[in-house]
């Protein structure tokens, strides 16, 4: 069609436009819950007993601005409209400097996590198919299930106790969902009536897998790929801790203890905005296919 590109260019457009919005709504809601969680504005430094009362009176007055969501807010973006995302209260350090130091952790972790975690999905899902076995479904289904019931922290402490790095935890919690649906996908793609024909003409069970029931699955398996980015985030912020691995997971464990509100928005946003970028990458691909086919 000749409006293709127009139309795959305004999807684009709104959806940055909507990933604008909701990392702002986001950032408000995280510094609001903040605001109102109990024990906000109580600094444990106050409880040093080397500090003088003006010491005390200073640490007060330096948390007191937080108080007003509103006027923090309204100072945060206009500072991270210059670049300075401010101070880390429980750092001592710039906010930037500290996401520059540990976004690579959490990146490597996710990224070699979401990278195994696909792969055996996939293999374990392609082998099902193929071998039609009800014993291997079995064993297959009653390992996920087995790990699906497991908490992304215990998974962690295995893997810990293993001495293997945070990214194997990472891939054990995601593989029991992602295999679940993609199992789902592809024998819903392996009922199709011309499955069914190209098995009657003999077409070996490779070629049907690779060449006919994958491109029928790819729009569910993109749409999926895209929600995994999330579901790794999620599992990340445990296992990061559990697994003293020195990521953006840990980092937000530390900055929610001490309640600092700077940093806990500022973590906030970087993971929606990365969760969303991955979804709309994903819904911009399933668009681009359905415009390719129409």
């Amino acid at each position: 069609m000749p409006d293709r590109a127009p139309r795959l260019l305004r999807s684009i457009c709104l959806r940055l436009v909507t990933i604008a919005a909701v990392v702002l709504v986001a950032g408000l809601a995280c510094a609001t819950m903040v605001r109102f969680a109990p024990g906000f504005g109580v600094d444990e430094r106050e409880l040093d007993p080397r500090l003088s009362a003006e010491s005390i009176a200073a640490l007060r007055s330096q948390n007191a601005g937080d108080g007003n969501i509103g006027h923090f807010y309204w100072h945060f973006l206009a500072g991270l409209l210059h670049g300075d995302l401010g101070q880390a209260r429980t750092f001592s350090q710039p906010i930037a400097q500290l996401m520059k130091d540990r976004a690579p952790a959490t990146a490597q972790n996710i990224g070699y996590g979401l990278a195994l975690a696909w792969s055996i999905t996939l293999a374990a899902a392609f082998a099902a198919a193929a071998l039609q076995n009800k014993a291997a479904e079995v064993l297959l289904s009653a390992a996920s299930i087995a790990l699906l019931s497991l908490p992304a922290a215990v998974v962690a402490l295995v893997a810990v106790i293993a001495r293997k790095p945070a990214s194997i935890a990472i891939a054990l919690a995601l593989v029991p969902v992602l295999y679940r649906y993609s199992r789902n996908v592809i024998a819903k793609n392996c009922a199709e009536p011309w499955i069914a024909a190209a098995r009657a003409r003999g077409v070996s069970k490779g070629r049907i897998l690779f060449c006919h029931v994958l491109p029928g699955a790819s729009p569910q398996l993109v749409a999926l790929a895209g929600v995994s980015l999330n579901m790794a985030f999620g599992a990340a912020l445990p296992i990061e801790v559990v697994a003293d691995s020195p990521g953006l997971g840990q980092l937000a464990w530390q900055a929610a203890l001490a309640r600092d509100l700077p940093l806990l928005v500022t973590v906030t946003g970087v993971v929606a905005t990365m969760t969303l970028v991955a979804n709309a990458c994903a819904a911009t691909v399933n668009d681009a296919l359905r415009m390719e086919h129409a």
